[in-house]
């Protein structure tokens, strides 16, 4: 079973979160590519953020995690959907966007790997098209093994989040999510995700060959810092 499967009828309560991802998407897509029509989602998970972007655009996700896809495939009826990986799941048609957001692209543990997304999305893109990712920063991940465990509560369910560093590269999400069965009867749930943090010069140096990168920036517009968790990478297609 795919780790998020294990996950998804709690992701949009304890892991989602992505309120003001959309909004960004959108502010940004406004600014560097206000004719955009077509979008495409690599790792859409429950579809939170494209939900907030089916007003505006025909959108396509995909992610690997069939529970993930029956929830996102009933939040947003007009929305494709495609089971497959982001690494070598290639649509037919083309896009004028390609968004992976909320630290999905992390979750690809190999740096080659990275490559190969970056590759399969200039292909995919349109002429002028943009590709706007995000991604936890090492400075984050690092912070996040220092203060674990984490413990979260919602409603009478309870998350424990605990960090450790695997490699020079790759951390390990250890989640335990015990669901209130009826007093003082829990159901846990327990999966083990990795995710690797790379340094963002790394990325722009790998993107570069594609693609021309207009902002690397926080969600906020600032320009990041050595203390930035989350850095944002907009980027737009290099002319053939």
């Amino acid at each position: 079973m795919d780790q998020y499967d294990k996950l998804a009828v709690f992701y949009d309560k304890v892991i989602s979160g992505k309120d003001h991802t959309s909004p960004y998407v959108i502010s940004r897509l406004k600014k560097f590519h206000k004719n955009a029509q077509s979008l495409l989602e690599l790792g859409c998970g429950t579809g939170d953020v494209m939900a907030g972007l089916q007003e505006l655009y025909r959108l396509t996700g995909i992610d690997s995690s069939k529970g993930m896809l029956k929830i996102a495939s009933r939040k947003i009826p007009s929305a494709k959907f495609i089971e497959g990986d982001i690494r070598s799941c290639i649509p037919v048609e083309k896009f004028d966007a390609v968004i992976c957001v909320y630290d999905t692209l992390n979750h690809i543990t190999l740096f080659n790997d990275w490559k190969k997304i970056f590759r399969n999305v200039s292909e995919i893109l349109n002429e002028k098209g943009v590709f706007i990712f995000d991604v936890n920063s090492v400075y984050k991940l690092n912070m996040m093994e220092q203060i674990s465990p984490l413990i979260h509560r919602f409603d009478d369910h309870y998350l424990i989040m605990d960090v450790k560093k695997r490699s020079s590269s790759v951390f390990n999400w250890n989640l335990k999510v015990f669901e209130n069965k009826g007093g003082r009867k829990f159901e846990l749930t327990e999966c083990n995700i990795p995710e690797a943090a790379f340094e963002a010069g790394k990325i722009m140096n790998a993107l570069s060959e594609r693609f021309d990168v207009v902002r690397v920036e926080e969600e906020s517009g600032r320009k990041i810092t050595s203390v930035t968790e989350r850095i944002y990478f907009i980027c737009k297609k290099k002319s053939s």
